[in-house]
């Protein structure tokens, strides 16, 4: 039996047969066959990173202005309870006491 597949003769290669094919770029075989350009995508996938970045720095401006006027709420409230040295329950509960020690109201 003779093989079916015959051998390629060295002239049948010609003088490019030494030569390896040709470095492709993945990016320009996907640019060509889908029409979209990955460069474009990053560009845009960035774009609307940045954009995104810089509404979230002023909600987080937002949010310390908040939390400033909010300590200075507290603050306040703090020096106003301080200034306050009784409050009319606390001279009631004193006269009770008194009234107690000395057997009636003076």
């Amino acid at each position: 039996m003779t093989d079916p597949t015959p051998e390629p003769s060295p002239a049948a290669e010609g003088p490019n047969a030494s030569q390896s094919p040709p470095e492709v770029d993945p990016q320009e075989v996907f640019k060509a066959i889908s029409g979209i350009d990955l460069d474009t995508i990053d560009n845009d996938i960035e774009s609307a990173f940045g954009s995104r970045m810089a509404e979230l720095d002023k909600m987080l401006a937002g949010l310390d202005d908040l939390v400033d006027q909010i300590e200075k709420n507290i603050q306040k409230l703090d020096n106003q309870g301080e200034a306050q040295t009784e409050t009319p329950a606390d001279e009631q509960a004193e006269t009770a006491a008194d009234e107690r020690e000395t057997g009636g109201p003076q």
